[in-house]
């Protein structure tokens, strides 16, 4: 080869490299969030292009991966359309779909896992249902939490999935009132053990006696939690 074909080549092959990165775009170095579905839907369409999450996540779908996903590779997941069958499935760890697999490894390798509350079949019959059967699965349901599942409105998904990138939401150094939530005058103090804490979460707690409440050092409160607080003159305080 000789000298010109040489630089030919070279000139070609960086070409292609820069061609390369530049098709990756900006999602070079961002952590990977994967949206695990068992059929195609509009909300989670919106979540894979959403402009909010894209900003800090590369977003991919479990379904057009036909499931092929090394859960190790993915920072957070998010779970759409809980069935009871497959609430049950996870909550007994007889995971035999493509779907329930993923979700359990999920939850076995400690990721950060945001199930739309919506989209959580049991809930559609709580007002149905025999109470003794229902608080059956609503244990199962439980059970997914503690193992760290966090159930969000749709409203407030976003906020919950980034609240752990936002400066707002960093865990303080020792327990300290949150910015977003004024010194109230002392009063009985309760605490919530969640990892995402919404506006419905306080409001179920709170009374005009109130003026602490506690909340885990890693926790996420979403906007309106914040507002809520706020709006009562309730601090917030991050435990160690």
């Amino acid at each position: 080869m000789n000298f010109d074909a040489l630089v030919d080549e070279i000139v070609a092959r960086v070409s292609a490299k820069i061609a390369q990165q530049e098709s990756c775009g900006s999602d070079v170095g961002k952590p990977k969030l994967l949206i695990l579905t068992e059929e195609h839907g509009s909300i989670c369409h919106d979540m894979l292009e959403s402009e909010r999450l894209l900003s800090y996540y590369q977003t991919e779908c479990a379904l057009l991966k036909d499931y092929d996903c090394d859960m190790a590779s993915y920072e957070a997941v998010i779970l759409f359309g809980l069935t009871n069958e497959a609430l049950a499935r996870l909550a007994g760890g007889v995971c035999d779909t493509p779907f329930t697999r993923l979700a359990q490894k999920a939850i076995l390798t400690g990721k950060k896992i945001f199930v739309l509350k919506e989209m959580v079949e049991l809930y559609r019959y709580a007002e149905t249902a025999p109470p003794a059967y229902y608080a059956v699965l609503e244990k199962q349901l439980a059970l997914l939490q503690q193992a760290g599942v966090a159930i969000c409105p749709l409203a407030e998904l976003e906020d919950a999935i980034l609240c752990d990138e936002a400066a707002a939401c960093e865990p303080a150094a020792s327990p300290a009132p949150c910015a977003a939530a004024p010194c109230a005058a002392p009063g009985r103090e309760v605490k919530i053990e969640k990892r995402v804490i919404t506006e419905r979460d306080l409001s179920a707690v709170y009374d005009k006696d109130v003026s602490v409440i506690h909340i885990g050092k890693r926790a996420i409160l979403t906007d309106l939690a914040k507002e809520y607080a706020q709006a009562r003159k309730v601090s917030l305080v991050r435990d160690e």
